[in-house]
């Protein structure tokens, strides 16, 4: 089966403007809860939107984003409505770019070995995941540009998932799956924050977590 480029999709954007017009959280639910032909549908619409509206000037360029430093490209991942994508490196880190300039919104570090995996969360575009080849994940606060939770498993993290709700983790590693209810991970955190009387951005931080993990 034959799958369109993206020069390709931004072509077509225009003779599909009229039935693209649906709102994208509506195209983001009937992805999720149908199957078969209208579930592809809605995720091609998709595709048509997030490239006419965040990356048609660069589709039709080189398509080309220089990094500095970066030894390798291991893992990408966009934000569930296109105005992030987030990208891993050998150099250990966890790059976020704005869709609509390539321009770099946060570096992110922390791993001590390269991130294989990335995800963002499905309801905040502040919140991303990673998976290390340390045998970590990291949940990340992207406007803060710092970690908020993080947890160690026995062996190399290969992939991870967010739950639709966003609270729960799931991740692979080595031959275990496990389940990681990161956000409960946050609450401790402010429960912590609370008892020693912590104030100032670690705990606005851990807040603004626990906000992203429980919207509607």
């Amino acid at each position: 089966m034959r799958t369109s480029s993206p020069r390709s999709v931004l072509n077509a954007e225009p003779r599909a403007r009229a039935c693209d017009d649906a709102p994208v959280s509506s195209l983001l639910c009937s992805r999720e809860t149908t199957s078969g032909r209208h579930a592809a549908s809605a995720e091609a619409r998709l595709l048509r939107w997030s490239m006419g509206r965040w990356m048609a000037p660069h589709g039709l360029q080189s398509g080309y984003c220089a990094l500095s430093g970066a030894k390798s490209t291991i893992a990408l991942a966009f934000s569930t409505d296109g105005t992030y994508f987030a990208s891993t490196h050998g150099d250990h880190t966890v790059k976020v770019f704005d869709s609509s300039s390539w321009a770099i919104r946060a570096v992110l570090t922390g791993h001590e070995r390269t991130p294989w995996t990335v995800k963002f969360h499905p309801r905040s575009r502040r919140i991303l995941a990673s998976g290390s080849l340390d045998q970590s994940v990291r949940v990340w606060d992207i406007e803060r540009a710092e970690c908020i939770a993080h947890h160690h498993f026995l062996f190399v993290v290969s992939c991870i998932s967010f739950h639709p709700s966003g609270n729960i983790l799931a991740v692979t590693s080595g031959k275990r799956i496990s389940v990681w209810r990161w956000s409960s991970a946050v609450k401790e955190r402010i429960s912590l924050a609370d008892r020693l009387g912590v104030t100032g951005e670690a705990a606005e931080a851990a807040a603004a977590a626990e906000a992203a993990a429980a919207a509607e």
